[in-house]
């Protein structure tokens, strides 16, 4: 008998499960504690069981629950129960294999090959989300006379170039220091919005309310008035 391919069998059983509708949560955890016992003696014919054991694997605190989850897979042709008769030695359990072509008893088994659009679907993933990664990388000017020139065309200023460049070559080219600009040209625009508005703030600037009228200088003529 050939050896048990873990992860065909596991996949075997558990499609069959979903196709069955007799079976509960309980009766898929009692299943893979038998499963991981199984697998730890490395898939024998029989292995040997301790209930106690089992039903701790399993989360089952109920040994009247045991014994029926146990009579229901055995009868639903998952396995084969040989319960013992002596305290001393523990029950054998032979679990049926779910990784071959072949049919067993009640067992429909599916070949690996079935996997394959599940694997080609995981593929197309990820390359999709390369792709959608790809599409937002980051762009800066391959140098400063790039910018320059990118402000002249906009009618601005060397001086104006030369200090966005070196604001944002400072600081990797991010935005709020975390996020990549993806668009240098945008933010050299906003760059400049932000000027125009420094700007006209500054011209449009109005007198303080609170300036010194007393103040005069040297030359002030005392007979005009304040």
């Amino acid at each position: 008998m050939s050896a048990v391919n873990y992860i065909s069998h596991l996949n075997g059983v558990l499609r069959k499960f979903s196709e069955d509708d007799k079976i509960s949560s309980s009766h898929r955890s009692l299943y893979l504690a038998f499963f991981e016992l199984w697998n730890q003696k490395r898939f024998p014919k029989t292995i040997m069981v301790n209930s106690k054991q089992v039903m701790s694997l399993a989360k089952i605190r109920s040994r009247t629950t045991y014994h029926k989850l146990l009579r229901n897979l055995k009868m639903w042709g998952y396995l084969q129960y040989h319960p013992s008769n002596n305290p001393q030695i523990g029950s054998l359990i032979e679990m049926f294999r779910f990784d071959t072509v072949t049919d067993q008893k009640t067992n429909k088994t599916y070949p690996v090959s079935e996997q394959a659009p599940v694997q080609k679907m995981v593929s197309y993933n990820k390359e999709k989300s390369k792709h959608i990664i790809n599409s937002f990388k980051q762009t800066s000017p391959e140098n400063e006379q790039v910018v320059i020139d990118y402000f002249k065309e906009e009618r601005r200023s060397s001086m104006e170039a030369k200090k966005f460049y070196n604001f944002y070559e400072s600081i990797g080219w991010k935005l709020n220091g975390k996020n990549p600009i993806t668009n240098w040209q945008a933010c050299a625009q906003n760059w400049m919005i932000k000027a125009d508005e420094i700007k006209k703030d500054q011209n449009f600037k109005p007198v303080s309310q609170n300036r010194d009228n007393l103040y005069t200088s040297k030359d002030k003529n005392y007979g005009e008035p304040l």
